[in-house]
């Protein structure tokens, strides 16, 4: 009979894949350095909360495949102790909600491209940072791995920055650009991007130097099946049924939209959804000018199955459509 103590490391990884219990692989880890090495071989995601631990809890993770931090970052050596140490990540998440918390390193996240890089890298996370600076690193670390981009209320993200993942990110599948400075020169550079081929979710939600003629080029993404275009466009300029008409004719594909706080969207776009958007599943109409006539354009859609309507006295949500003069709160 073979002794605990004899099992080699590949026995021991064996074992403890058939452990999911936190605890227990805590204990696990705790036996002795062996097991406690094996232990780390197995983990694949890491959330860090102390960015200052990151050089003793790093090394124990070579095969991280998922790494998330939201701690301030203001050291580039710290981004490439991340690199140098998890060769095999695919995700990385820097996304904050904190402000104090926001900021990167003066050339964003380029560290991340020491040792050769980051090659199975396919999504990237970094909301609400500031210092993005895309054009000093997605050079470096833009292949056609990378599929996913979350640029979300980060600064400096403006049509420079979408023109350079125009040109370097040829297989990206998810785009959100939401506050960010992008106009209808850098959409019109996106549309003509390799991406909009492969794009099938693109968040444009309070984009405020957005207008028709920008959303108008959308029509050329037919492999978009999520289109978040909430408070889009600023005060006359603000995103209206023209637009959204253009972005979507001919799209057979979309599934999700966002119209919500676009005075300027009406129920004629509705009536138009209706009869030309099939497979959509969700629509956002909130604080829009929609009225009831056209939430019963919606009534005979086969497909969709969430609908949110608010206004400043009502709340309705699908599929509720013959209750429309009695308000529905989800919220209680």
């Amino acid at each position: 009979m073979v002794e605990i103590s004899q099992l080699n490391d590949d026995l021991l990884g064996q074992i403890l894949k058939r452990v999911n219990d936190p605890d227990d692989r805590k204990r696990f880890s705790q036996v002795c350095k062996q097991w406690s090495t094996v232990e780390g071989l197995t983990i694949t995601s890491l959330t860090l909360f102390r960015l200052s631990s990151i050089r003793q809890v790093l090394p124990r993770f070579p095969n991280l495949v998922t790494f998330r931090t939201s701690q301030p970052i203001s050291e580039e050596a710290d981004l490439e102790f991340i690199a140098q140490t998890c060769p095999k990540l695919e995700a990385i998440n820097l996304s904050t909600t904190d402000f104090e918390s926001s900021l990167l390193p003066k050339n964003g996240l380029y560290g991340l491209s020491s040792g050769g890089g980051l090659l199975k890298l396919s999504k990237v996370l970094i909301r609400g940072r500031e210092n993005v600076g895309i054009h000093r690193w997605l050079p470096k670390l833009a292949h056609e791995n990378l599929t996913y981009l979350d640029l979300g209320r980060c600064s400096l993200v403006d049509d420079k920055a979408l023109k350079a993942i125009g040109l370097l990110c040829p297989c990206l599948s998810y785009l959100n650009l939401e506050v960010s400075d992008v106009s209808d020169k850098g959409l019109r550079l996106l549309a003509h991007a390799r991406c909009s081929k492969t794009l099938k979710t693109l968040v444009l939600a309070q984009c405020y130097y957005i207008t028709d003629s920008g959303v108008s080029y959308l029509q050329s993404m037919q492999c978009l099946e999520e289109l978040d275009l909430e408070n889009c466009g600023e005060h006359d300029t603000e995103v209206s049924d023209i637009g959204v008409r253009a972005a979507i004719s001919g799209n057979r594909s979309l599934k999700k939209l966002n119209l919500s706080w676009l005075i300027n969207v009406s129920d004629q776009i509705m009536v138009f959804v209706s009869e030309n958007c099939p497979n959509l599943e969700f629509l956002d109409v909130s604080h829009s000018s929609v009225t009831v006539a056209g939430i019963r354009a919606l009534s005979g859609h086969r497909c969709l199955e969430s609908l949110v309507w608010r206004t400043d006295r009502e709340y309705f949500w699908w599929p509720d459509i013959d209750a429309c003069h009695s308000s529905l709160d989800l919220s209680s």
